[in-house]
């Protein structure tokens, strides 16, 4: 059972998370709430949660500072950041933070879910992993060295993710100064490849998600290094390559790929879509296409969605043969009062004072 815990300062908020959160499917548990930053960061210690939903805007410790606190003395445990704001310097600072979804106040219950499953998944994943890590690929004389190797690689490949270049520079930095103050007298061959192999099979994982005609560049890592700093340079310029190419793609792409985005979630809107499975249906990371979306059409992706699913909903609320229930349900909303807030937030009347308004 995984462990959750919410940081809010409105106790309503973090009424409606426990309320929308399909916990015991998802084999979670909400095991404390925390009404701002540092009470949350108490808790942390207390409590020791596997996953955070958070707010930005609270009291004393806010949100930024509380990311940068999470991030130094718990970066395992995996965030969920929330705002009522579609601020990019949130974004930006719950992307470095390594947050595994940013969802704008009110919550939408699909793309809650969503993240949730998200955090399942990689908390799965990274198990499996630290077990296979204290083995191989390096004989780590302890398990904090292992955890720590671990930990760079994560790191790496969640820049990786984000074509972040010198962070993902800076990781195999910090990797080779482990590796140095791990083995004085450096590693040897076999281990030496096993590095390779093991950087080498991350950055194929990456290119799993993306094109083909990357493919071609992820062997350039392995060869008979003679240490493992030379290694981890030669991986360091695969690295740095592939991220050169898609981002010089994602430039080319420019406007088309906007009109791409939109054309998609026309199709798609009432599908549990969210910035996150848009990005990546699209190859693209969430911070490069919030930004380039919002620039060229002047509102986020989720404001673009949820515009379409209240028009959806209006002109089904005009047919009298359809209850609101039903309107809100096929118009891809499950919790009717929460289709109410939204409702009556973008169009300022309720669904009730819609049908009741509706035109001759």
């Amino acid at each position: 059972m995984h462990k959750v815990l919410i940081i809010d300062d409105e106790p309503w908020s973090r009424t409606v998370i426990k309320a929308l959160g399909q916990w015991d499917t998802m084999n979670l548990s909400v095991v404390g709430e925390a009404e701002d930053g540092k009470s949350g960061l108490r808790s942390m210690e207390e409590l020791s949660p596997h996953i955070v939903i958070t707010d930005m805007r609270m009291p004393g410790v806010d949100g930024v500072e509380l990311l940068e606190q999470l991030n130094q003395k718990f970066p395992q445990v995996k965030i969920i950041v929330m705002s009522g704001y579609d601020d990019f310097a949130y974004m930006k600072q719950a992307i470095r933070s390594k947050a595994v979804e940013y969802l704008l106040k009110p919550v939408d219950p699909d793309e809650l879910i969503a993240a949730l499953r998200k955090c399942v998944a990689e908390l799965e994943a990274v198990a499996s992993k630290e077990e296979k890590t204290r083995t191989s690929p390096l004989p780590f004389p302890t398990t904090v060295q292992a955890d720590r190797y671990l930990s760079l690689k994560q790191r790496a490949l969640a820049a990786l993710f984000e074509l972040n270049k010198p962070a993902v520079l800076q990781a195999l930095g910090k990797l080779e100064k482990l590796l140095e103050e791990t083995f004085p007298a450096g590693i040897g061959p076999e281990q030496i490849e096993r590095l390779s192999e093991d950087y080498t099979d991350m950055l194929a994982q990456f290119l799993d998600e993306y094109e083909s005609e990357y493919q071609p560049l992820i062997r350039c890592s392995i060869r008979n290094y003679s240490n493992g700093s030379e290694a981890l340079a030669s991986i360091g310029l695969a690295y740095s390559e592939i991220i050169d190419r898609m981002e010089a793609s994602l430039k080319k792409r420019g406007n088309l790929l906007i009109a791409e985005v939109k054309a998609y979630m026309d199709k798609h809107f009432l599908d549990p879509i969210s910035l996150e499975s848009v990005a990546q249906q699209f190859y693209i990371s969430k911070e490069h296409l919030s930004r380039t979306f919002k620039a060229a059409l002047g509102e986020t992706i989720t404001d673009y969605i949820i515009g379409r699913r209240m028009e959806h909903a209006r002109k089904l609320l005009q047919q009298p043969h359809i209850s609101i229930k039903e309107a809100a349900q096929l118009s891809g909303y499950t919790e009717l009062p929460y289709f109410h807030r939204v409702f009556k937030k973008h169009f300022g009347i309720t669904p009730g004072e819609a049908r009741n308004n509706k035109p001759e």
